[in-house]
């Protein structure tokens, strides 16, 4: 069994103040806590701590020793927090996210920043990954949430997990082929991002994959506007799944199986290495856990699991 500082600070007050129940008033927690963590702290040392009375605790002499390392455990503790605080970013962070991510993520993550460093104010730009990416070579961003990144050598890509996507269609839209296979896409309306893009990679891919070329494609800067194209019946298009949630329980779109498996984009997070510290790295982990919370992100390469979101009417 290892010490741990929970058993030490138990262990500290209770010699300091001389008392289980002033350990406990001081560290806001119930008496049989405190003594059960001194209790496990004296059979970690197989070692008796303390002479008890009704009232009071007295130090034996191997807690007196005992005491002296604990000290030092919770002072090296304290500066590691301090050291810790003292490293955290602050000033302006000029932030940058994909439309996907800015629409069903960033509120959140922004709010776990603001809650871990406030002193951080936040400058955040929203744009496709190409501008994304431009921008943080030019160094006009510190840090980019993007599928794909194509950085230069001064930034660091940090994977944080990957953006699922679907072929999706209107409802109300004629029945297609199942599955949706790349020359059914022949003659139909397709809406997607302008090149260069993930998104226009991910749909001219796909249909390369079939012998097919991106001809009439209807192109746009907003997913926002490519999805109420879809929803209205205008074109149909691929989009990242995490976008379409709302839309498919509202039952206003629905996806398309489709063969072959649409490769799904990895999601980074993208910032310039000489601006790296343990800020920077709490806030990519920060940021990884929230979009996992929040389902926007699967850890696990999601292509065989696709089939999981797709349903046909």
């Amino acid at each position: 069994m290892r010490i741990t500082l929970s058993q030490m600070e138990a262990f500290y007050w209770a010699a300091h103040l001389g008392s289980i129940h002033a350990a406990a008033r001081h560290l806001h927690l119930s008496q049989p806590a405190i003594s059960a963590r001194i209790k496990e702290l004296e059979d970690t040392l197989d070692s008796k701590l303390f002479e008890r009375t009704r009232q009071r605790v007295t130090l034996t002499e191997i807690g007196t020793a005992a005491l002296r390392h604990a000290d030092q455990a919770l002072n090296s503790s304290r500066q590691l927090e301090h050291f810790r605080k003292d490293r955290s970013p602050s000033g302006k962070l000029r932030l940058g996210a994909d439309e996907c991510s800015a629409t069903v993520g960033l509120t959140a993550v922004i709010a776990k920043i603001k809650e871990h460093f406030p002193s951080l104010d936040l400058e955040i730009t929203v744009d496709v990954g190409s501008v994304l990416n431009q921008k943080l070579n030019a160094k006009e961003l510190d840090i980019a949430i993007l599928t794909n990144p194509s950085t230069g050598s001064e930034a660091t890509d940090s994977f944080i997990g990957w953006m699922p996507f679907a072929w999706v269609a209107s409802s109300s839209a004629p029945i297609l082929p199942v599955p949706f296979k790349p020359n059914d896409a022949h003659g139909l309306s397709i809406a997607t991002h302008s090149a260069p893009s993930t998104l226009y990679a991910v749909v001219d891919g796909w249909l390369h994959s079939g012998g097919v070329k991106a001809k009439s494609l209807n192109t746009s800067n907003s997913l926002a506007l490519i999805a109420r194209l879809v929803a209205a019946g205008h074109a149909i298009a691929i989009l990242p799944l995490p976008l379409l949630q709302e839309m498919l329980a509202s039952g206003s779109v629905r996806t398309l199986p489709c063969s072959p498996p649409i490769e799904p984009a990895g999601f980074y997070i993208s910032y310039m290495t000489a601006t790296h510290n343990p800020g920077i790295d709490a806030i990519v982990e920060l940021t990884k856990d929230t979009l996992l919370q929040l389902k926007f992100l699967t850890v696990d390469h999601p292509a065989e699991q696709q089939s999981d979101f797709n349903h046909v009417d």
